[in-house]
């Protein structure tokens, strides 16, 4: 009923409904006539029944396809809310686990290959501490709709921190890489306008590809993704760094890295 309502709109909706009201209303007053044998002159009789339908039924329609229409927008704005970021319009951090972790458990019964990608926006909070966070603000804008631009649908793409996005896509990690450098290119050719001032700035990535999701979860992933994110932060930043067995040996703890390159 809803869909009827998105497609035709309310005037069509009520129209089409007043009508069908009418047909019926003729119909059923003929029949009862006809059974009943109720004493009323009939030429008059389908005319009462076509004025008091075309009266009443608008009224009655009105109101109820109204409500029912702020409902439906209503529904919408929560669910917009729950899935997307309102800042970047890529997934929420909770809708893209939600999906990330099902197209995990899709690959592990096939023990299909797919990849993660961890991307975070270097010296965030420089550009916070100088411009302001207006700026700030202004630069997520622009990250997400570069991301958007770039990659289709087939990519599970979210923002899971303040300046920290990632992506699960069913592809091998030197493929992705490939991808990831078309973005990155893309940013380093960007200038955000914030007042009398072009920011520039630059991103670091890390890859992980997780060729058995049998018996790699996908946290296990995710850690992952994140140690060659992190080897990119203090390697220079501005670069994407494919997991190897060595940077989880080199690395420190998950819990340290993570308060040291989410601070720049």
């Amino acid at each position: 009923m809803r869909n009827l309502i998105r497609r035709l709109g309310h005037f069509k909706v009520i129209a089409l409904i007043t009508i069908s009201a009418i047909i019926s209303a003729e119909i059923i007053t003929y029949a009862v006539i006809q059974i009943f044998s109720f004493p009323y002159h009939l030429p008059s009789t389908p005319i009462v029944t076509f004025l008091v339908t075309v009266l009443l039924a608008p009224l009655i329609l009105w109101p109820l396809i109204k409500l029912l229409l702020f409902i439906d927008e209503l529904e919408q704005k929560m669910y917009n809310l729950a899935t997307y970021d309102s800042m970047t319009k890529l997934f929420s951090r909770q809708a893209f686990f939600k999906r990330a972790l099902s197209l995990h458990e899709t690959f592990k019964e096939s023990n299909r290959p797919y990849s993660v990608c961890i991307i975070d926006i270097d010296n965030f909070k420089s550009i916070n501490d100088t411009y302001g966070h207006a700026c700030g603000d202004k630069v997520l804008i622009n990250f997400g709709e570069i991301f958007s631009k770039i990659f289709d649908s087939s990519y599970i793409i979210g923002r899971v921190g303040g300046e920290e996005f990632a992506v699960v896509v069913d592809t091998d990690a030197n493929t992705l890489k490939e991808e990831m450098d078309k973005l990155h290119q893309k940013v380093l050719n960007t200038k955000v306008p914030y007042k009398n001032n072009n920011i520039l700035y630059t991103i670091s990535m890390g890859i992980f590809e997780n060729k058995t999701p049998n018996t790699f979860t996908f946290d296990e992933a995710l850690s992952n993704a994140d140690d060659a994110l992190y080897e990119a932060k203090v390697t220079d930043k501005n670069k994407t760094v494919i997991f190897s067995n060595s940077l989880s040996i080199r690395n420190v703890s998950k819990k340290t890295s993570y308060s040291r390159y989410r601070k720049s």
